[in-house]
């Protein structure tokens, strides 16, 4: 019976240890990044080690700090989100636009009243979300780590008169007209350090309240690090504002959440350039992580390698059976290729014996003629028939030799010639129809007058 009791008083204190440490671990984890985000979005792996978050649950068009409101309080312009999920993502690391995922949070470890860059004139004010090369340094300030262009497009732009309006999502410039202003105005960001946090200094306070000719009253912010008072966005105070900081050494503990979160790797990488990053929560992960980093690119690295010795087997075997299939070719069709090949072997053999025969006649004609040509001098009463003779022949070959191209001149020559006299013959006889016509009509003429006079003499 006490043993029984001794193993029950034991298992009620390990149960209660373990309740407590888990308790304890829930609150640790579900408190920051990793887990409380996962509800509303998806972890991607970015890069080796270094991960980051990507809504899911949004409209279309959506954008980062777009649906909320600005508030003047102790640490400058503070945007109090409408978003489940608005109190740490508008609040600590910066926001990445890429053509594939679409808008992607890198996770830092620095609070701040809000992460943006902020465009100015005297009619519009705008902002956009600040991207991650840019990096806060307390002596500094805001520290450019790589050129990056922001477009017009993930800009908001408001009248002064709508800028701290609870609404102002319902009064942004449209997209049409962002470029324009866009052009007109000038950037500012301006972050400094006050009562060891970050204040968001913005666009100077008074300008703002002179250009909006509206009273712009300070709120009291109130710092929490339990997500748990962050569940319900709808319950708000209108004096008092609710933030979220956590503390950093809990952030670092945090990265153990992501081993019981699903991660997408994906073999496309976004544009951005991971190397020329250099939050701090980035940096740790990849310097964390550098083993299973290394081991994981040792394992891709052997993949790629049995991936080629596949890919190299695989075209060994299709040449293979490429070399059965053309040594198996019909032996009809190698017989008709040789002797398709024989045929032109003798042809060519005829033609070479019909070139030497007719070399052969064209020589010994020649020879014949030479012959004849000397019986002739030999012989003086043939001596003028062979002169004839071969005047004749020389005659038909400089016949023969003539140029067709002359002869077609020629032919040209007397058609044009034929042409022209023919042409002169009209114009003749049109010149001696011409001058027959004229003389008729003098005689009748002549004769008109001749019987007008013999007519007035009889009268």
């Amino acid at each position: 019976m006490k043993k029984l009791i001794i193993i029950l008083v034991y298992l009620f204190i390990g149960l209660t240890a373990y309740a407590e440490t888990s308790s304890n671990y829930y609150n640790r984890v579900d408190g920051y990044f990793y887990t409380n985000l996962t509800p509303y979005g998806t972890w991607i792996e970015i890069d080796y080690g270094v991960v980051a978050w990507r809504p899911t649950i949004i409209k279309r068009n959506w954008a980062p700090y777009k649906l909320g409101r600005w508030v003047w309080t102790d640490y400058g312009w503070y945007w109090d989100s409408y978003e489940p999920f608005g109190y740490i993502v508008f609040h600590y690391g910066r926001w990445y636009y890429d053509d594939y995922y679409g808008w992607i949070w890198i996770p830092d470890d620095e609070w701040a009243p809000a992460w943006v860059e902020w465009r100015y004139d005297d009619d519009y004010i705008g902002w956009a979300p600040l991207h991650p090369y840019a990096v806060f340094s307390v002596n500094f300030g805001i520290r450019i780590t790589y050129n990056y262009y922001i477009p017009h497009t993930h800009w908001h732009f408001v009248t002064y008169r709508n800028f701290c309006n609870p609404y102002v999502y319902n009064y942004y410039v449209p997209e049409k007209h962002k470029y324009r202003i866009y052009g007109r105005t000038k950037e500012r960001y301006e972050y400094k350090y006050h009562n060891g946090r970050v204040r968001n200094e913005g666009v100077d306070f008074d300008f703002i309240r002179k250009r909006s000719g509206q009273r712009i009253e300070k709120r009291d912010l109130i710092t929490s690090d339990n997500p748990r008072d962050f569940e319900n966005i709808k319950k708000r105070d209108e004096n008092r504002i609710r933030t979220f900081i956590a503390d950093r050494n809990e952030i670092q503990r945090d990265r153990e959440a992501l081993k019981q979160i699903k991660i997408e790797r994906s073999e496309r990488r976004p544009g951005l350039d991971i190397e020329k990053v250099e939050l701090t929560e980035v940096k740790r992960n990849r310097t964390i992580d550098r083993k299973e980093v290394d081991d994981r690119r040792q394992t891709e690295k052997e993949r790629n390698v049995n991936r080629d010795d596949k890919t190299r087997e695989r075209n060994d075997d299709i040449m293979k059976e490429k070399n059965k299939i053309d040594n198996s070719v019909p032996r009809e069709n190698q017989k008709k290729s040789v002797e398709k090949e024989k045929m032109r072997t003798n042809e060519s053999r005829d033609l070479e014996k019909r070139k030497e025969v007719e070399s052969y006649n064209d020589s010994y004609r020649n020879r014949e003629v030479n012959t004849d040509r000397n019986r002739l001098n030999q012989n003086d009463d043939k001596t003028f028939e062979m002169k004839r003779k071969d005047s004749r022949i020389s005659d038909q070959k400089n016949v023969v030799n003539k140029n067709e191209n002359v002869e077609y001149k020629n032919f040209e020559q007397r058609r044009i010639e034929s042409r022209t006299i023919e042409s002169k013959r009209n114009d003749n006889e049109r010149k001696v129809e011409t001058r027959r016509n004229q003389t008729q009509q003098r005689n009748d003429v002549s004769e008109r007058r001749q019987n007008n006079s013999r007519t007035e003499r009889t009268r």
